[in-house]
């Protein structure tokens, strides 16, 4: 690869490589490898080229190689040694994990092979002995996080790593009637709430086009397929889609989990109904719905969730002007261009080690 003139450091003509660790799976859904991803091209614009470690199944490599990076499973848990000689290997000049299997200890095995070490972290739950912590959570700012004298942080919806898509301002227009909706619950569906969701948002909404998303690690398909062809309305199944982009756009609203599919709705504009799938979730939702982006009804495990549900849909059918203040809020909170912003500070830290 030709080396872009935009990073400094190296010398002409040599490949300018990060690599990346990270899990995905039925368990932990596809958030982590997205926003990976998202990163990797935005680091590709800045000439630099990403390899990919990933704790996978097959269906997550592939999704990580039909995105054109360069992918290698690994399985075990962690093992710093194999990922420092990796690194080596493949002419790595910085390693992005993002993975809570990794200790602090981890962490500082890595940071000691002389590379920068970049970590997305939504917890804050341990230590940080990194070059770069990044968290896009709406309410990131209010974590303690720990780190060294050296660690920067990238905290806020500045710096959310979505795809370049999602950073162009498209028309987005409220109508007063609810003529459409998205339900996606994202890459997997451990809890199998879909066809649940399915049965309730038709309760809640009627007889309109309901667009519901299955994601590639979702398993019993073959039920939410039953439950789609037994509801009223038009029920479109949209199985493995190579992108969400279009239906979020199109939607009048959304019902959705608290994860990365929570902040590309709002990068849109979509009105939303969130419902907390993982404990990793609790602070966006709770930050986004204080912001006003989101409307929340409960846990995914509360007795009450489908008549929340049904209820929060009608009042929102009902209230235009509160879907469209939901909209504008959720554009003002996320302007989609965070993975450029990141790429830049990785970008930054490349020179200082060499």
């Amino acid at each position: 690869m030709r080396q872009s003139s935009k990073v400094t450091g190296f010398s002409a003509g040599h490949a300018v490589r990060v690599a990346f660790r990270t899990d995905a799976g039925p368990v932990t859904g596809l958030g982590h490898l997205r926003r990976c991803l998202a990163l990797a091209h935005a680091l590709q614009a800045l000439g630099v080229e990403s390899l990919m470690l990933l704790d996978g199944d097959d269906r997550a490599l592939e999704l990580a190689m039909t995105a054109g990076l360069e992918t290698s499973a690994v399985t075990g848990g962690v093992d710093h040694r194999a990922i420092v000689e990796y690194c080596a290997r493949v002419g790595a000049h910085a390693l992005v994990v993002d993975s809570y299997a990794f200790s602090s200890d981890d962490l500082r095995a890595l940071v000691a092979a002389g590379w920068p070490v970049i970590v997305f972290d939504d917890t804050a739950t341990r230590e940080l002995p990194v070059d770069l912590v990044i968290n896009g959570g709406a309410g990131a700012g209010r974590l303690a996080y720990r780190g060294s004298p050296h660690t920067r942080y990238l905290l806020g919806p500045s710096y959310l790593a979505l795809r370049p898509e999602f950073g162009e301002a498209r028309p987005r227009t409220i109508h007063d009637h609810v003529r459409r909706a998205l339900l996606t619950i994202g890459g997997a569906d451990p809890d199998r709430l879909t066809a649940r969701l399915v049965r309730w948002t038709i309760a809640g909404l009627g007889a309109i086009t309901l667009d519901v998303v299955v994601g590639p690690l979702v398993d019993e398909v073959d039920s939410i397929r039953a439950v789609v062809r037994s509801v009223p309305g038009r029920v479109i199944l949209h199985e493995s889609p190579k992108q969400l982009h279009d239906l979020m756009l199109a939607g009048d609203l959304a019902i959705t989990g608290g994860g990365q599919t929570l902040y590309e709705l709002a990068a849109l504009g979509t009105p939303v109904v969130a419902i907390h799938l993982a404990e990793n979730q609790r602070l966006n939702i709770e930050a986004m719905r204080a912001a006003g982006v989101l409307e929340y009804i409960g846990d995914v495990h509360d007795a009450a969730l489908e008549s929340a549900l049904v209820a929060t849909l009608a009042a929102l059918v009902a209230d235009p002007r509160r879907r469209a203040e939901m909209s504008r809020r959720g554009r003002d909170l996320v302007d989609g261009r965070g993975a450029a912003r990141v790429a830049r500070a990785v970008v930054d830290l490349l020179p200082r080690r060499q």
